[in-house]
């Protein structure tokens, strides 16, 4: 009986994977505008999503929470694959762990990266802070895009 449990955890997983997956157009071939995305997800999910003007903001320890949950999301999933190969799947968690593996990180140093990010791009300001991770950690250290599909540029 641990495997309904396990399929529960993993449609959970998959869940938040998609909502951090939307925002940034992983499923698109062309996204709207960040601030349209932004908004709509805010209102079909009930969660406002971590940008940029919020991220300036925030308190280290904070910056480094959040970055520190993305990751054990992934990590989960990780573990969770291996251990039940069936629910295996080249996802968001998957490509994530890929890129980081490849070019490995502490914490501090990613949110450093992040902090840079929008001082060196202020007018993106509005782009989701998960967007940023996928655009300067993950995508540049993976060779296919999820679900095998290929990158765009």
């Amino acid at each position: 009986m641990k495997k309904p449990h396990i399929v529960s955890i993993s449609i959970v997983i998959l869940s938040l994977i998609f909502i951090v997956c939307l925002p940034i157009g992983v499923f698109a071939a062309e996204p709207p505008g960040e601030k349209a995305v932004n908004k709509e997800l805010e209102k079909d999910v009930g969660m406002p999503i971590l940008d940029g003007d919020l991220w300036v903001k925030m308190a280290p320890d904070s910056k480094v929470a959040f970055v520190w949950g993305v990751w054990h999301v992934a990590s989960i999933e990780h573990y969770l694959m291996g251990k039940y190969p069936d629910l295996k799947r080249d996802n968001f968690s998957a490509k994530v762990i890929e890129g980081s593996g490849k070019a490995p990180m502490t914490m501090n140093e990613v949110v450093a990266l992040i902090d840079k990010y929008y001082q060196a791009h202020p007018d993106q300001i509005e782009k989701p802070v998960i967007a940023v991770i996928w655009t300067q950690i993950v995508k540049p250290n993976i060779t296919t895009g999820i679900d095998g599909r290929p990158i765009k540029p």
